[in-house]
């Protein structure tokens, strides 16, 4: 019988800790929102529903004390994920922090297809929509965008790159499910149907040898 692994993280690294920014306004009114045509994805900020999601997620952070100085922090270049990180470490009780920011923990990036509703892909581009469907997310790579296992090569790069045991880093759900994926020694799923987390969620994963443990440790219950 055989059984196939995921590639083994960098084995220095003993506490991976994740949030998923809060709300941001392309969650509240989603592709089909007129209002969004002309606003970059990247500059998609938090609502105000998302600023009070992320202010419990570091009131946990700060009284479990996930993050200390030997903690290395990191983001994404996305607008959403730098204000969900700095909102958590406003509630720490130190005023300086060295974070990293890493193009390598960005939004799984759907090429042209990323800001387009499902029914504008369909219309537009039944032939894409069509290979997407036969070959899978985590093998169809969109025009000028990233197939699944670009985001996991990222992911693994960054992942072999940081030098300090335990971090902390703010991303994006998709993104984040694909990093459980790689640490848990989960199986490729096709269409990467992974677990994600919610907007605001905390996950921890604890190294047990090639592979980590995972919890999750807080979601924000706003209504």
């Amino acid at each position: 019988m055989i059984k196939y692994n995921s590639p083994i993280v960098n084995p220095s690294l003993k506490i991976v800790y994740t949030i998923r920014h809060g709300e941001s306004i392309g969650n509240a009114l989603g592709l089909d929102d007129n209002s969004l045509k002309d606003l970059p994805n990247h500059k998609f900020p938090l609502t105000e529903k998302g600023r009070r999601q992320i202010s419990f997620s570091g009131e946990y952070v700060a009284e479990n004390k996930l993050i200390n100085s030997d903690v290395g922090l990191f983001t994404s270049n996305f607008l959403r994920a730098q204000q969900t990180l700095e909102i958590v470490l406003e509630k720490q009780n130190t005023e300086n922090f060295n974070v990293t920011l890493d193009a390598r923990l960005d939004e799984w990036w759907r090429g042209i297809f990323h800001s387009l509703s499902e029914e504008e892909y369909s219309q537009g581009y039944p032939l894409e929509q069509k290979i997407q469907s036969r070959e899978g997310r985590y093998h169809f790579r969109p025009l000028q965008g990233q197939a699944g296992k670009d985001v996991e090569i990222n992911l693994l790069s960054f992942l072999n790159s940081v030098r300090e045991e335990e971090i902390f880093l703010c991303g994006h759900g998709r993104s984040i499910g694909m990093l459980h994926r790689l640490l848990t020694n989960s199986s490729v799923e096709l269409n990467c149907k992974y677990p994600n987390p919610k907007n605001g969620e905390i996950w921890k994963f604890t190294s047990d040898g090639d592979y980590f443990n995972f919890e999750s440790l807080f979601i924000p219950k706003i209504n």
